[in-house]
């Protein structure tokens, strides 16, 4: 018996059989039933990577914002935000391109093309969808309800009707919360250890932001607490913003407060010439950088966290978690940055009890 007839004994005895070569016809059939399967189930969640079948998983992120600015702010040491969670999903043992693909999309600030860009990311049927903040996970909620959506600093899921509860959200979005009951009212506090005979405050917000009603209810219950008066100045879009301004500037103000989401961020620098030349003390409930850039104080989470956070909630639905048995973590890290170049132009001076607890303090 020669060589090759006794290897082919072998392979029959160990009943694999001679390999076979599809004819064009069966590899049609093949390819036909795989789009069939694939249609079948578009706009369905992951089954996890150890799925018959699986293949490379996708994530996609959906962002308000600009590439440049991301959701609302760089990092203290100048990293991006995604820049975090990519950086996270390596430490969790994935390569970018080998074993996973991610694909960024940006709004630009623009609303009609968030909701478009979700409609397309949805098309393309990608293993879970990274939200970032209010208005990219109510977009994408939108756009589905079956692709897992993992929210990274989010306003209020459970008062949007996106979670049954943060402990078990039960529908296909998990991820993080900016949501802290008490911090509105630990805003006006903040803003009467700055301005003692606080007693008229403005409020600007962005209605539609699926966090601005319970920030508001708050804000309002420690108002009325402290016997200060409230002049609420809401945009929804760039072009509210004159308008808002116009009431806030009439309004014989003490104080401000700023509920800092995506649009408002992206519109900053027009707040903090506002500030500043209606000499208007104001707090921000997010964001070092606008401090950074001029403004007086900001007291609020620590929103760079979440990114590595959402990391691990992929790496759980990719390998078979259901999102809605995933709880919605709330914050757990605050910030309070004070700029005291800021406060001596306002002719403010800052108490010893604000600078104590600061986390940063720009001179």
């Amino acid at each position: 018996m020669d060589r090759r007839a006794f290897l082919t004994l072998l392979v029959v005895a160990a009943g694999c059989g001679p390999a076979e070569t599809p004819n064009k016809a069966s590899a049609s059939q093949e390819k036909t039933s795989a789009d069939s399967a694939t249609a079948a189930t578009h706009d369905k969640p992951t089954t996890g990577l150890n799925a018959p079948g699986s293949r490379m998983p996708r994530v996609a992120t959906l962002v308000y914002g600009s590439r440049v600015t991301g959701s609302a702010s760089t990092t203290a040491i100048g990293v991006s935000p995604i820049q975090l969670f990519r950086d996270r999903l390596r430490d969790l043992g994935y390569i970018e391109g080998k074993t996973i693909a991610i694909e960024e999309r940006y709004a630009d600030g623009d609303p009609q093309r968030l909701e478009a860009l979700a409609t397309r990311i949805v098309a393309a049927d990608p293993d879970v969808i990274v939200a970032i903040a209010a208005a990219s996970t109510a977009a994408a909620r939108r756009a589905t309800a079956t692709i897992p959506i993992v929210m990274v600093h989010a306003g209020d899921p459970v008062g949007a009707g996106w979670a049954a509860s943060l402990a078990k959200p039960g529908g296909n979005v998990t991820g993080s919360t900016s949501q802290v009951p008490e911090l509105g009212s630990k805003q006006v506090e903040l803003l009467r250890e700055l301005v003692p005979h606080l007693s008229r405050l403005g409020v600007l917000a962005n209605p539609t932001n699926a966090g601005t009603p319970l920030a508001l209810a708050n804000v309002a219950a420690a108002a009325r607490r402290f016997d200060v008066g409230i002049t609420l100045a809401e945009v929804t879009r760039a072009e509210d913003f004159d308008a808002a301004l116009r009431t806030l500037a009439g309004a014989r103000l003490d104080a401000l407060f700023v509920m800092i989401e995506p649009m408002i961020f992206l519109n900053r620098v027009r707040l903090l010439e506002f500030a500043a030349r209606n000499r208007i003390p104001a707090s921000y409930d997010v964001g070092r950088e606008t401090v950074r850039e001029g403004g007086l104080i900001s007291f609020g989470p620590l929103l760079s966290t979440h990114y590595a956070l959402a990391a691990d909630y992929v790496d759980k639905i990719l390998k078979g978690a259901k999102p809605g048995d995933l709880p919605i973590q709330q914050p757990t890290q605050f910030a309070l940055v004070v700029n005291l170049k800021t406060a001596k132009s306002l002719g403010l001076t800052v108490p010893p009890s604000v600078l104590t607890r600061a986390d940063e303090v720009i001179q």
